[in-house]
């Protein structure tokens, strides 16, 4: 049997097939040959993040990245040599591990047994101490005086215009949000609000003047009570499973942060690094489209360097 053999346009048109099918074989053993990167999870999270809502984030970031992203399921109560073993199961040489700070002792482990590997931990700390974030895991910071600020004008906008209280739930003392900071956002838009600030669990019941809720925790008592006011709301939880009162949520968590978190290089970061959380402002639950360009455009300011100095 003879070879079939191309000359002329035939030949040059298979060249053309045979390198357009050759550069997608190429690109995929490049992207697979690459070490991953391991983000350390916990089943509860992921189900109250949204099994659909991890995968995107996590395709994104292996395509930024152009290595695979691989999820480590680690119970939140693990103790550390637990940890350690799972990110070992998950790539023996990856090219970086991310984890919250909840997973603080197994990482620590971690970077002392694998000092050569870049870890990454997520913090909460308000007023970190740059002693102790110099030593162990590269450390990155939540943004609570910028999340707080943009969260203020966000309150200041839902609440329109008048006088009026904010209410702010929350049980940890500036965190996730700072007062110092929401209420400087606050006065950027409306200086006739005032913020209230509660626990997650106090007994509110003198709704007449209040103009919006932003809730900084659990937030089942007051959807329990009232569904009418907008609410802006801290949450790791879908968006889609949030109360039609919810107007923005604000997500905080590794996943948000994570692209940003592992976009230096260890050693690269300049230090100290805090990063902001993600703001989503939930499609057709306000009905104003103005209104939604004004807070989009406020979500993209920083606060003036003379704001804290």
């Amino acid at each position: 049997m003879k070879a079939i053999k191309f000359s002329g346009p035939l030949k040059k048109r298979a060249g053309i097939i045979l390198f357009l099918l050759g550069v997608p074989v190429l690109l995929a053993a490049f992207f697979l040959s690459r070490p991953p990167a391991l983000i350390l999870s916990d089943a509860g999270f992921d189900a109250l993040y949204g099994p659909g809502r991890t995968l995107f984030r996590q395709a994104g970031l292996s395509l930024r990245f152009f290595r695979r992203v691989k999820r480590v399921l680690v119970a939140e109560d693990a103790n550390p040599e637990a940890t350690v073993f799972a990110i070992e199961e998950g790539a023996a040489e990856p090219w970086a591990v991310l984890g919250h700070a909840r997973y603080r002792r197994g990482l620590d482990l971690y970077a002392r047994q694998y000092p050569d590997v870049r870890v990454v931990l997520i913090r909460e700390d308000v007023f970190p101490d740059p002693a102790e974030s110099a030593s162990g895991p590269e450390s990155v910071f939540i943004d609570t005086r910028l999340n707080s600020w943009r969260a203020g004008r966000c309150a200041a906008m839902l609440a329109g215009e008048g006088r009026g209280q904010i209410l702010v739930f929350q049980d940890r003392q500036d965190f996730p949000v700072n007062r110092e900071a929401f209420l400087a956002g606050l006065r950027e838009e409306n200086e006739a609000l005032i913020p209230l600030y509660l626990s997650s669990a106090a007994d509110y019941s003198f709704w007449d003047d209040v103009r919006c809720v932003v809730l900084g925790g659990p937030g089942d008592l007051y959807f329990n009570r009232n569904s009418e006011i907008p609410a802006l709301l801290f949450t790791w939880m879908d968006p889609a499973l949030s109360p039609g009162s919810v107007k923005i949520t604000v997500d905080d968590s590794l996943w948000a942060l994570a692209s940003e978190a592992l976009r230096f290089p260890g050693g690269d970061s300049g230090g100290y690094r805090s990063l902001p959380a993600r703001f989503t402002v939930l499609r057709g639950s306000l009905g104003d489209r103005e209104l939604g360009k004004k807070l989009k455009k406020a979500l993209r300011l920083q606060i003036p360097a003379s704001l804290f100095q």
